[in-house]
């Protein structure tokens, strides 16, 4: 009778923590996606638009999608505002990609910007997120977004809130894009760049979302390393472990390098090409800093990275980082040389 008894106090305790396990776990099924439809997404900011003699169109047939950033804002009574050049700059964007077929282009809008002085990185963080609260809590901003992207017939619209942090604004967030996503109905798109370490939207919120940017940047290695392969993996398994349907992820990478030394440097992949050795580092003489960036080869693995993970694409921060299509070295080929390669291994 005792040695039952313990066989069943076993079997419950395993019970328990398969329970507890299961619990804890907010894996959910993924949208099952095809090679033809992996998408890559660059965000294209408006002040290179705006340097229309310098302005290289030659990677506009590599992207399926285009976020189009620097031109709208968002105030914290709900009201949005657009650069007085925001028509022109827009045509600009629509004059280069050619009335091209299958070519997405989303607004995207930025909130208030934090107001206080002061160099702790949280409580500047904490007083843009008071803001951002009152604006989603405005009951006018569902409607002034969808007022633009009605009149500029965009295909959605994108969020940058760099970082709500506490549960409380998190709510407030969700709640906000749950309210938004009934004003716009399913004929647009609603998308966020989130990091990995920070991306807590509630269940409801994750399943009406359309686009997340996985921001897998401005993260270093123990050794110096920026945006390293290993951080990828990493950010992927966290969203996927906090319950967002990976079909949904685009993996974003940097055609930037920062410095080892985590300073707040950026370097334009176009401008070092020549002075970048074989893992990704290049000399600042300058600053006497080292720059680390993504080779060809490293967006290459990224890539496969993202498709064999089932995620939905690529993301590129930002577009103007990258040499010419002609350069054999050019990051945005890295990504359609893969995609192409992927795609003839499934077919």
């Amino acid at each position: 009778m005792a040695k039952i008894k313990k066989i069943i106090i076993t079997l419950l305790t395993v019970t328990m923590l398969i329970t507890l396990f299961s619990a804890c776990s907010k894996k959910v099924e993924s949208t099952p996606l095809k090679i033809d439809d992996f998408r890559t997404t660059a965000y294209i900011v408006a002040n290179n638009l705006r340097d229309k003699e310098n302005l290289d169109t030659s990677h506009f047939d590599q992207i399926t999608d285009f976020i189009f950033f620097g031109c709208a804002k968002f105030d914290e009574d709900g009201n949005v505002t657009l650069d007085e050049d925001f028509d022109e700059v827009l045509e600009t964007l629509k004059s280069g990609i050619n009335n091209k077929e299958n070519k997405k282009i989303y607004l995207n809008i930025l909130g208030p910007d934090a107001q206080i002085e002061t160099d702790d990185w949280n409580k500047q963080m904490q007083d843009k997120a008071d803001r951002h609260n009152k604006a989603f809590e405005s009951g006018k901003l569902e409607e002034n977004i969808k007022n633009v992207l009605d009149k500029y017939n965009f295909d959605g619209i994108f969020f940058d809130y760099e970082y709500a942090i506490k549960n409380k604004n998190w709510k407030v967030y969700s709640n906000f894009i749950l309210s938004l996503d009934k004003v716009l109905g399913e004929k647009y798109e609603i998308g966020m760049a989130l990091s990995g370490w920070d991306a807590k939207l509630s269940k409801d919120a994750k399943a009406v979302v359309d686009r997340i940017e996985v921001m897998s940047y401005d993260l270093w290695d123990k050794d110096g390393t920026h945006a390293s392969y290993k951080i990828a993996e990493d950010d992927i398994k966290k969203f996927e472990k906090a319950g967002y349907d990976k079909a949904k992820l685009d993996l974003g990478v940097p055609f930037y390098a920062r410095p080892t030394t985590q300073e707040a440097v950026w370097y334009d992949y176009k401008e070092y090409i020549d002075k970048i050795d074989e893992k990704g580092f290049a000399k600042d003489e300058e600053r006497g800093l080292t720059a680390s960036f993504n080779t060809y080869d490293d967006i290459a693995k990224k890539t496969e990275l993202a498709i064999d993970s089932g995620l939905g694409g690529m993301m590129i921060w930002h577009y103007a980082c990258d040499v010419p299509q002609s350069n054999e070295k050019s990051l945005f080929n890295a990504i359609e040389n893969t995609v192409n390669e992927k795609a003839s291994e499934q077919n």
